[in-house]
């Protein structure tokens, strides 16, 4: 009797196309505009988290396979979030679902502090 074949997890082609997007938007734009790099990663990653998003409401719409809701919260959270907030608005995708949103909620909140913790070490913000 032969082993069952591994399946690879749904999200793992997923991952792999919103990885490329990313790579290929920060390589095909960081030497032409005059960004600090971490600002063209930033905009190369919310544009790949729209596109994912995106493609998840075409695919809810087909009834085909969809992207996982860990897929779209992890590319929200590593940085994706304002391209999953404009996703969730211009196709209305997610938008009934309150659990999610409450999760990207959460998320939003987290990142924000992040960011204003960084802001404050690096004496950006006073009080």
């Amino acid at each position: 009797m032969t082993p069952p074949k591994k399946r690879q997890p749904p999200d793992v082609p997923f991952l792999i196309l919103w990885t490329t997007l990313i790579v290929a938007g920060f390589v095909a734009t960081e030497h032409y505009f005059a960004f600090r790099w971490y600002l063209v990663l930033f905009a190369a990653i919310n544009v790949a988290t729209f596109v994912l998003y995106g493609l998840d409401k075409l695919l809810a719409v087909t009834q085909s396979r969809r992207i996982p809701e860990r897929t779209l919260q992890f590319v929200a959270f590593v940085g994706g979030s304002p391209g999953a907030l404009l996703a969730m608005k211009a196709f209305r995708h997610k938008t009934s679902k309150v659990s999610f949103q409450f999760v990207l909620a959460i998320l939003v909140l987290v990142q924000v502090l992040i960011i204003i913790a960084i802001l404050w070490k690096e004496g950006l913000i006073q009080r």
